[in-house]
């Protein structure tokens, strides 16, 4: 069923490769998007975390999560499969005088554990499933990589108005199934009993431009020529102008669930 739903979320089938393209385009507004996202500091209120843990950052991004989190614990390893969104974590960590935050260059499929990255007190997955076709097997790395305790953040339910409206435009079926039922159902497969808490953020993602705006929406969606005439009057109706300026694509009442679990109780 998983896989069959991240199916449907893409018209077109990604390969890596435009994964990596679409993640390191977005980059420098991925960060810009953290800024004014009150997802970050929802799971960091939710968390706990020792001063004296190790902490593995899966899909570290620009480091809304890992960055904060170095300063109060003994050491962060953020991991990403885009060169661009290390690059930023780096830079960032070096002005904030960071010394504690070592980041990797692979991708969570590819990691061996106790090769590639060692086992960590703590393992944070926040909003990183979707790039994962086999979500058992991910899974099943994490509480691997968990020392004492795993914490995974995945879609918990919230109408994506422009989503929905851009997949109606191509005349496919608009799927928005709630991403942390399969995280939860996997888990009590594996003998794990997870404790389930859901965060209601105000996230929102903007734009300088139309044009970078059709080309965000391009590289989420892999879609050709002919299909952005399509949808691309759906992108310019549904963006919002901010008094800032800026263009706007409201989502209604997003939802994400933290999963977590101690494997002390296991």
């Amino acid at each position: 069923m998983w896989k069959e739903t991240q199916a449907h979320a893409n018209p077109s089938k990604p390969s890596e490769h435009s994964e990596i393209e679409r993640y390191d385009c977005i980059a420098p507004l991925f960060k810009e998007w953290m800024t004014i996202d009150d997802y970050p500091l929802k799971v960091l209120e939710s968390i706990h975390l020792e001063p004296e843990w190790s902490v593995l950052d899966i899909g570290c991004g620009t480091g809304a999560i890992a960055i904060p989190i170095a300063k109060t614990v003994k050491s962060v390893t953020g991991i990403d499969f885009s060169p661009k969104m290390l690059e930023i974590i780096r830079s960032d960590a070096e002005k904030q005088s960071i010394s504690n935050l070592d980041t990797k260059y692979v991708s969570w499929d590819d990691a061996r554990i106790g090769v590639d990255i060692e086992p960590h007190d703590a393992v944070i997955m926040s909003r990183a499933i979707s790039r994962t076709m086999n979500l058992s097997e991910t899974l099943k790395k994490v509480n691997q990589a968990a020392i004492q305790s795993a914490y995974v953040t995945a879609w918990g339910g919230g109408e994506r108005r422009i989503n929905k409206e851009i997949m109606a435009a191509l005349g496919l079926e608009y799927h928005n199934s709630p991403d942390y039922l399969y995280v939860f159902n996997i888990l009590a497969q594996m003998g794990i009993q997870p404790n389930v808490k859901h965060l209601m953020c105000s996230s929102r993602v903007t734009y300088h431009t139309i044009s970078q705006a059709l080309s965000s929406y391009q590289l989420l969606y892999h879609l050709n020529p002919e299909q952005m005439k399509v949808v691309q009057p759906v992108i310019e109706k549904n963006l919002v102008k901010c008094e800032n300026g800026l263009l706007q694509a409201p989502d209604d009442k997003p939802v994400w669930s933290l999963i977590w679990w101690e494997k002390s109780k296991l």
